[in-house]
């Protein structure tokens, strides 16, 4: 039943398409050269070619596939993309045949009106809403309702998220996600009818492959498309399918900790924090000097922090805290969850040392650490040893890499973080470390630090 009205509606759009692109043509030959043209005409000719290819397009990259639906914005795109690429098309085939006079007058025409048309079509029936994939994400509760959220985020793709089909083997939904539970993981073949659903997202986290093939197999017998998440915290990219004899396998590229991009990486490391040194070299020393004098303390505060490896190593800040600052801290609260000490009003800060935290001026110093290959720009942020052997075995796996003055947990809220996420942030970066990676976090960096958001 689905699937029969699912093909309908798709067939009614391809064949409205069809119509526009073909009714654009005899519109403008009419109005151009009269109807007799519209059976001799060169350009109608190159035309029905070029009407067929923006026609392919549109249907190659799903603009008619329910489960495909995308948001105006997105739909308007894709249309753009396939006129612009038909008008090329045929002013190349158009020069090689030499399709006569007034063919460049008819494709602007042509294209133009195509362009309105093919656009307003989509656009409004993203906008309108009639074109969303309605989903029943499935699995496990956690991961679903994760999901849930992303794919009413997702700012490119048109989701209507029906509800949940959950394996309460594993785990029960919670109470506020309850009131969307459509029933057990057995019911999917009638859920999907009964709901009018275009694709069910499986979160394969804790779901076993002997529950999850039969149902993929008959909701794809049903004509609804069945995707696949919960493959951990893994980027895209580093996400490939293949085949071995006919079998689909999904394969996980590993993370790139050596080679050529850490070669390139360490580069960047050296060119920028040396010409950094230089250009704000007045800065710092007015600083240091401001340290010195208001606050009667050493400008410099070092510290042996843990590296890449384990190995420890000694990291340099302005000093923004009173000289017996670490006998001091026997008697303070933590108020971050975990083994890192953080304060939101730590009395041993100096004012002048609060309003370098604030500005993040009390980290340039580390430019010297990220100059000697102590640090880089861009990594987890290095702690002292105490807190790293307080922390769980799997927080060590950051010491992978080279740790930075800048990160994911730095540009996500600093001090707002809790542990849990600085933790989870931190491995992501090393499972999934790339140049690319490193540079949208130095992007966000500067954001960041004028925000002064979770900066103390």
């Amino acid at each position: 039943m689905h699937a029969r009205s699912s093909r309908t509606r798709t067939l009614f759009h391809i064949v409205l398409d069809v119509l526009i692109l073909f009714m654009v043509m005899a519109f403008v030959t009419s109005r151009l050269w009269g109807p007799g043209h519209l059976l001799t005409s060169g350009s109608v000719r190159l035309g029905v070619p070029v009407a067929i290819g923006v026609l392919g397009y549109l249907l190659w990259v799903g603009l008619y596939d329910q489960a495909e639906a995308r948001r105006w914005p997105a739909a308007v795109g894709e249309v753009t993309r396939a006129v612009i690429t038909g008008a090329a098309g045929f002013s190349l085939a158009g020069f090689v045949v030499a399709v006569g006079g007034g063919a460049r007058r008819w494709l602007v025409l042509v294209a133009a009106l195509w362009y309105v048309f093919l656009a307003v079509h989509h656009g409004l029936r993203a906008a309108l809403q009639l074109n969303r994939s309605r989903v029943i994400v499935a699995g496990s509760p956690r991961q679903a309702i994760a999901m849930r959220d992303a794919l009413r985020r997702d700012r490119r793709r048109a989701y209507q998220v029906v509800g949940f089909v959950v394996d309460e083997s594993i785990a029960r939904l919670p109470d506020r996600a309850s009131r969307e539970s459509l029933g057990a993981l057995e019911e999917l073949p009638a859920l999907v009818e009964l709901h009018d659903v275009d694709q069910v997202m499986f979160c394969m986290d804790g779901l076993t492959g002997g529950k999850f093939a039969p149902l993929a197999r008959m909701l794809n017998r049903q004509g609804i498309e069945v995707s696949l998440t919960g493959l951990g915290d893994i980027a895209p990219r580093r996400v490939g399918i293949s085949h071995v004899e006919g079998h689909p396998v999904i394969a996980i590229s590993p993370s790139i900790i050596s080679g050529w991009r850490i070669a390139v990486k360490r580069g960047v490391d050296i060119v920028i924090s040396l010409l950094a040194l230089v250009a704000l070299s007045p800065l710092m020393g007015a600083v240091a000097l401001a340290i010195r004098f208001v606050d009667g303390v050493s400008p410099i505060f070092r510290q042996k922090r843990v590296g890449k490896g384990g190995d420890l190593f000694t990291i340099y800040k302005f000093q923004t805290m009173v000289a017996d600052a670490e006998e001091l801290k026997i008697d303070l609260t933590n108020e971050l969850d975990g083994p890192v000490f953080k304060m939101e009003t730590d009395p041993r800060i100096t004012k002048l040392g609060a309003v370098l935290r604030k500005t993040s001026i009390d980290e340039l110093p580390q430019l010297i650490n990220v100059l000697r290959g102590d640090m880089s720009l861009v990594g987890p942020r290095p702690f002292v040893e105490s807190e790293v052997d307080a922390a769980p075995a799997s927080f060590r796996q950051r010491e992978a890499v080279t740790p930075g003055m800048t990160g994911h947990w730095q540009v996500s809220g600093r001090s707002d973080t809790d542990f849990g996420e600085l933790d989870e942030l931190d491995r992501w970066y090393v499972d999934n470390w790339s140049l690319g990676e490193d540079l949208g976090i130095l992007a966000k960096t500067v954001p960041a630090v004028l925000r002064q958001k979770g900066a103390r």
